[in-house]
């Protein structure tokens, strides 16, 4: 029975907010909803016109945890408000507004111009050469150090959150980001509640460690989806067993090579400053575009 009713209560929220967020909805008397952008677990994002100035495109995010209650939307929308308050930069949205609409937690940002690298391979089926790839990823660096140096840590660095557009790399989405300045005195995440389980996947990512050597990590596997683009479907040994990405990518030069198995954190000790990390990239470009010098 309190199954059922949770279920039917999701659904009456659902159709609520619909309602309330439809497109074409004007939102407090100045934000004209064009289209939903995309739901996670913790909230929803639109495409808006901010009919206040001049039509300015920008993006609205309605903080809605699909487990959690009121509570859990309340802590989670102050702590990315509290980010994104803290970090000013050409190439990560600018907080414009927070508000409370019809009992959601709101706020709107800069809409980041360009495609995500997401739609850029999955979609457009964009391939990005050895050398392409070491490129977007160091101008990714470049904003992740500015974020680090903040004191804050983004922990879901991905190839849906990196937007280019031309030669501009940029950084959306710090939903998941931390203060780790302040680790040992603060919880990586909100407080659980009744219905939210220590084994929920998402609350598994909310929760992991805050360290800036996450970010590199993950960026080490957003460097292997750019290059696997110009690569055919992985391959299998011949015992059957699938190849590792060092055997599937076998022609990438060495210095990315070990690149790419620093950041992953499987054989050299593990990045913990930005600026090694943009060496050796900055080494590896260097060596692919001077194709006789050694490794």
């Amino acid at each position: 029975m309190y199954e059922r009713w949770k279920r039917r209560w999701a659904e009456w929220r659902r159709r609520w907010a619909e309602r309330r967020f439809g497109e074409g909805t004007v939102v407090r008397g100045r934000y004209r909803i064009v289209m939903p952008l995309g739901e996670g677990s913790y909230g929803v994002a639109y495409l808006c016109e901010d009919i206040k100035n001049g039509n300015r495109p920008c993006v609205m995010k309605r903080v809605q945890p699909m487990r959690g209650g009121r509570s859990r939307a309340e802590a989670l929308f102050d702590l990315e408000v509290r980010m994104l308050t803290q970090l000013h930069h050409e190439s990560i949205p600018e907080l414009y507004e927070q508000f409370h609409y019809y009992g959601y937690y709101c706020f709107t940002m800069e809409f980041a111009k360009g495609a995500s690298l997401e739609r850029l391979l999955f979609e457009k089926d964009t391939v990005f050469s050895e050398e392409q790839s070491l490129t977007i990823v160091n101008k990714l660096l470049d904003i992740i150090g500015y974020v680090h140096s903040k004191g804050i840590v983004h922990r879901d660095v991905r190839i849906a959150n990196v937007i280019v557009d031309g030669d501009q790399v940029r950084l959306i989405d710090f939903g998941l980001a931390r203060s780790f300045a302040a680790e040992q005195h603060e919880s990586p995440g909100p407080p659980l509640a009744d219905d939210v389980s220590d084994n929920d996947p998402m609350e598994k990512q909310i929760r992991r460690k805050i360290h800036p050597s996450s970010d590199f990590y993950a960026a080490g596997h957003l460097l292997l989806f750019l290059l696997y683009s110009g690569y055919p479907e992985p391959m299998e040994s011949g015992d059957g067993d699938e190849r590792s990405w060092d055997e599937e990518l076998a022609g990438l030069h060495p210095i990315t090579k070990r690149l790419l198995r620093r950041m992953l954190l499987s054989e050299e000790q593990p990045y913990e400053q930005v600026q090694d990390v943009q060496a050796d990239i900055s080494a590896a470009i260097d060596a692919l575009q001077s194709p006789d010098s050694s490794a």
